[in-house]
């Protein structure tokens, strides 16, 4: 008995601690949803002219894009701050990794009260409600309004540019590109995009004034990685959308 019990404390004594990870950088950030919804407002009504407006644009678009603007769409189907690997001129996954990783948990509250929006307004997508609109990207069951793309692209664009104010142009420029590739491809309304975008830039300046956002940006191992995207010439900035 004394030989086992010296051999359980041995193993006791050996076994690895398990280390307790160190806490996401957005860990505690919340949003104020109510100007949040205020901000987005409400869809057109139904056969105003405004909605017509809508659907008229949509069936424009439907018969004037090309397969470039079609591939194009197709670049930014994903929510992944990779897809600004392009504005900034690096890999994100390679060359900023604690930027890619803390802008998808900064993101998620934003995600968060989008679905609580769109859940409430429930507005079907253009492709439910007319037949004749036919999408170019794969299907979704949500509702249309705001358009999660645009909010998640205008919001993403917003943060790196907090970060990197050098690069805002581009950067806005792709953030505006991934909600309007969903109008080209007849996933939703101009109203839904131009919603999103309204949210992406008041929850963006809402997780800009929090502190888990201002201690973020402080690190110094953030600041190094910003520092290689910094280094990076404008002549090789590639295009980013024709």
């Amino acid at each position: 008995m004394a030989a086992i019990q010296a051999l359980a404390l041995s193993v006791l004594a050996f076994t690895p601690v398990a280390v307790r990870a160190d806490p996401s950088p957005a860990a505690g950030v919340s949003l104020n949803p109510a100007p949040l919804e205020r901000v987005v407002g409400t869809p057109p009504a139904a056969r105003s002219a405004e909605a017509g407006q809508d659907l008229a644009i949509l069936l424009w678009l439907q018969q004037v894009r090309t397969p470039e603007i079609v591939s194009s769409s197709w670049t930014l189907l994903e929510r992944n701050p990779t897809a600004f690997s392009r504005a900034l001129g690096v890999d994100m996954v390679r060359t900023t990794p604690r930027l890619n990783a803390a802008l998808k948990a900064f993101l998620k509250p934003v995600d968060g009260i989008k679905d609580q929006i769109k859940d409430r307004v429930n507005r079907p997508r253009p492709f439910v409600s007319h037949p004749q609109i036919i999408p170019c990207l794969p299907l979704e069951a949500s509702a249309s309004f705001p358009s999660g793309h645009s909010t998640w692209y205008r919001a993403a664009s917003e943060l790196l540019a907090d970060l990197l104010p050098e690069r805002r142009s581009r950067l806005l420029e792709l953030g505006r590109h991934g909600g309007n590739s969903r109008v080209l491809c007849g996933m939703h309304y101009p109203s839904d995009v131009e919603a999103g975008q309204r949210l992406g830039v008041a929850a963006a300046n809402q997780l800009i004034q929090s502190p888990q956002w201002r201690a973020f940006k402080a690190d110094p191992a953030v600041q190094v990685e910003l520092d290689q995207v910094r280094k990076v010439p404008a002549s090789a900035l590639p295009v980013l959308v024709h």
